[in-house]
């Protein structure tokens, strides 16, 4: 596996974005670690997922639990060069320390060209090689940074997939600023609520025409927040929001539809998310089952997807 990444001038720096995601799935991870897991002690890793086609990190802190967080990049727009060749078809899986990774695509974040290459390394073991350079006063400098990985065995990475989950009822683009959904959540954990119902439904036409202007055509909907402590009872609603219903085979349900997640796992997955500076975030709700966010990168490099599961009470 070989691949070049060429940063294309200010503002679309792409090992920049790698960075905010690699960010985002270290911040997730630090958030697992507080609970107790059985791998306690054991440094943080994530799964590269390289085909001819994709090019995909999965975070799976939580897996057992169904939560997981994907990030998939458009190879066109990530890579000048790719290459790949392998005896399983051309796909290969990598486990690699994700604090490893943070800390290379920090130094070569500037560099206008950095090329990956998996090879062994000085002790026979498998590698990430990353070569890249970096402006001096004087001249350039080439850097050489090694990332330890395992290679993952085709029938252990077989099983290392999203989840499957039916079509989800409702696709609602949420507000553009994540902050004011995470200042809600605050508010309910400080009154000491451990879980969250979240609602969606359509917009009536009357309520739509409440709004109506140039995007009369657009369909809205609204999406409730709720929990409820020993005392108190917190509810906030954010209307006219955008329904998606690209890749949608059937229409929303008129009625609303309802899920429990937990609180500090969706407030956890917004403050992740708010590292990247996506251009859009889409919630896809499916009842009872799980919330599912994309982020949409810019500059269409890609997506990064989180996976939390509805709670039972």
């Amino acid at each position: 596996f070989k691949a070049v990444i060429e940063n294309e001038g200010p503002g679309n720096a792409h090992q920049v974005m790698i960075l905010h995601v690699l960010q985002a799935l270290q911040r997730l991870e630090r958030a697992s670690d507080r609970r107790p897991a059985e791998r306690r002690g054991v440094p943080a890793s994530i799964v590269v997922k390289l085909t001819p086609d994709s090019f995909a990190l999965c975070h799976r802190g939580g897996a057992d639990e169904g939560s997981q967080t994907w990030s998939h990049f458009q190879i066109v727009r990530l890579f000048r060069e790719y290459r790949i060749e392998s005896k399983r078809g051309n796909r290969i899986d990598l486990e690699a320390p994700l604090v490893n990774l943070v800390h290379v695509f920090h130094s070569c974040a500037s560099s206008d060209r950095t090329t990956l290459r998996l090879a062994n390394g000085q002790d026979g073991r498998p590698i990430l090689g990353f070569e890249f350079s970096l402006t001096g006063n004087v001249a350039d400098h080439r850097v050489e940074q090694e990332v330890p990985v395992r290679v993952i065995p085709e029938q252990e990475a077989d099983l290392i997939c999203e989840p499957a989950l039916p079509e989800p009822e409702y696709q609602i683009e949420l507000p553009p600023s994540l902050q004011r959904l995470k200042n809600v959540l605050e508010k309910m954990r400080a009154v000491g609520a451990q879980h969250v119902a979240v609602e969606a439904a359509q917009e009536t036409s009357a309520n739509a025409g409440a709004n109506a202007g140039s995007l009369t055509s657009i369909a809205r909907a609204w999406l409730r927040l709720t929990a409820e402590a020993e005392l108190v009872s917190i509810a906030s609603t954010f209307p006219s929001l955008a329904l998606v219903m690209e890749g949608k085979k059937t229409p929303s349900p008129e009625g609303p539809v309802r899920l429990i997640l937990s609180l500090r796992r969706l407030g956890e997955v917004l403050a992740a998310f708010q590292q990247v500076c996506a251009e859009a975030h889409i919630a896809c709700v499916l009842e009872d089952r799980a919330l599912v966010i994309y982020a949409l990168l810019p500059q269409s490099l890609g997506s990064l997807i989180s996976y939390t599961p509805a709670v039972t009470l």
